[in-house]
Parts: C-alpha cells; sequence; structure tokens
C-alpha cells in the first residue's frame, strides 16, 4: 500500500490534489482561519494538548528530538504561532539564531511575549508564507510544525527549498491522513469531538466553533505520510525520511534535504 500511495504521486496528481484542496478550503483558509487565530493564541498551547487528551506535548517533543542543531545554525520556523518550536529549539542549542514566520498577529505577539518569559530572542515576521520574504539560501535550518495542512503546498514548498541553503535540512511534523482506513475513521470522528469538546472548555469564538468540520475535512483531503514523502521527493528534496508516529500514521515526522550543488 505503501508503495503504490508513492508510485500515485506524479507531479500531475499533486497538482491536481492541490487543486482540490485549494478549491475546498480556500474561503476557509483565507477568511475564517484568520479569525481562529485572533481567538486562540491565550489558550493555544493548553487548548492541543485538552484536545489531543495529552498527547500533543509528546508530539512537539519528539519533533523537536528530531531537529538537528549545530551552533551558528540560522533557523526559520514557518508558521511559527506562538513562537513553541522556536523556544525549544534554543533551549536545546542556545547558540542559534531563529526567525519566526507567520500571517497572524496576534499569534506572534503571544510568542514574543512567550519569548521573553523565557529569556530568549526570536526574530518576528508577519507574512503570507506562501511567498517567503527572504533571499534564496539563507537558512540552514527550517522547520513546519502543525500547519501544513492549512496550506498550499505547491507554493510553500519551493519557497522552503528556496530559502534553505545547500545541504540543510527542513524538518516537518504535523497531523496526516493515517494509512488505514479503520484508523483513518475512528482518527476523523474523534476529532470532530475532540474540537468541539475544546471549544467548550475554553470559550471559543463563533469562527472557531465553526472550525469542528473543517478540522475533520482537512485531514480527510490531506496526504498519507507516503504520499507526502513522495510530495517532497517531487518538490526537489533528498535524503527524505519519515518517522511515523505510534498512532498508525496520524502524526508524521518527515525530514529532507536540499540538495548540494
Amino acid at each position: 500500500m505503501k508503495d503504490v500511495e508513492a508510485a500515485m504521486m506524479t507531479p500531475t496528481s499533486f497538482d491536481l490534489r492541490e487543486k482540490r484542496r485549494h478549491t475546498l478550503f480556500a474561503d476557509i483558509w483565507g477568511e475564517l482561519i484568520p479569525q481562529v487565530f485572533e481567538d486562540v493564541p491565550r489558550y493555544y498551547r493548553f487548548g492541543n494538548i485538552v484536545a489531543s487528551f495529552g498527547f500533543w506535548e509528546l508530539w512537539v517533543w519528539q519533533f523537536v528530538g528530531t531537529v538537528a542543531l549545530n551552533p551558528g545554525d540560522k533557523v526559520l520556523d514557518v508558521c511559527a504561532g506562538t513562537n513553541d518550536i522556536g523556544i525549544r529549539l534554543l533551549q536545546k542549542q542556545p547558540a542559534i539564531s531563529v526567525t519566526a514566520i507567520d500571517r497572524s498577529r496576534e499569534m506572534q505577539e503571544e510568542g514574543q511575549n512567550r519569548a521573553r518569559d523565557y529569556g530568549v530572542a526570536i526574530d518576528s515576521v508577519i507574512h503570507d508564507v506562501h511567498a517567503l520574504p527572504f533571499p534564496d539560501r539563507s537558512f540552514d535550518v527550517v522547520t513546519l510544525q502543525a500547519a501544513s495542512r492549512h496550506l498550499q503546498l505547491n507554493k510553500v514548498l519551493p519557497e522552503i527549498m528556496r530559502v534553505l541553503k545547500p545541504g540543510g535540512t527542513f524538518y516537518h511534523c504535523d497531523m496526516l491522513k493515517p494509512s488505514n482506513c479503520l484508523v483513518e475513521f475512528a482518527y476523523l470522528r474523534f476529532l470532530r469531538l475532540s474540537v468541539a469538546w475544546t471549544a467548550f472548555v475554553f470559550g471559543s469564538t463563533e469562527a472557531s466553533r465553526n472550525c469542528r468540520n473543517y478540522f475533520m475535512d482537512a485531514i480527510a483531503n490531506f496526504y498519507t505520510p507516503e504520499e507526502l514523502s513522495a510530495i517532497f521527493r517531487l518538490v526537489g528534496f533528498t535524503n527524505v525520511t519519515c518517522d511515523k508516529s505510534i498512532w498508525g500514521g496520524m502524526v508524521g515526522f518527515h525530514k529532507a534535504q536540499r540538495p548540494i550543488g
């Protein structure tokens, strides 16, 4: 099944899948999601912990553990949100510099407050990540965590490749579409309940409550871990690896490099 999924992911099929995702979710990505991120900064981390019944922290630490850092590395955290990843990377290796980019000013304001609380410095850029405002070959490491299912990957991934230095590494982690259809069935229904429960617990706004179906639909129309590995190779990344979590591929940890030369 894994080999079949990977073999079927051609440039044409990838383009068609991305066009379908954009058709389905363009209005939500453009209007509803920005409203959600005006609401959630105050409880983003704890909301994810509640929604995942505590597994969120484990997933984040697993992801940070995959990121190899050297003193002096320049790191770009794409869709940085409240700077959770950047803060943890600086705790792991203080002799790096981290730039956070996110289109949500509210999320980054909370992220900068959190960075100051932890005594670390993170450069903040408010910008659409589909067109990264950085020169070619600017970063040694790029991270993207818990956001790619809300993005047009045919635009974002080439941009990440462009700003990476030759030999630089891209680290990705997100909730993915499980390869097993039975796991997917149970997972999607769990998502519907957990999002509704979290919205109730934290008194979310109407925009956040209206995302209950979207979060389920976004996963249903996303990629399996194997498909995402194939997509990274299509974009031009090399040495692509994927360590699936123990939850049947519901969360995947990918690593890929920009070719040298």
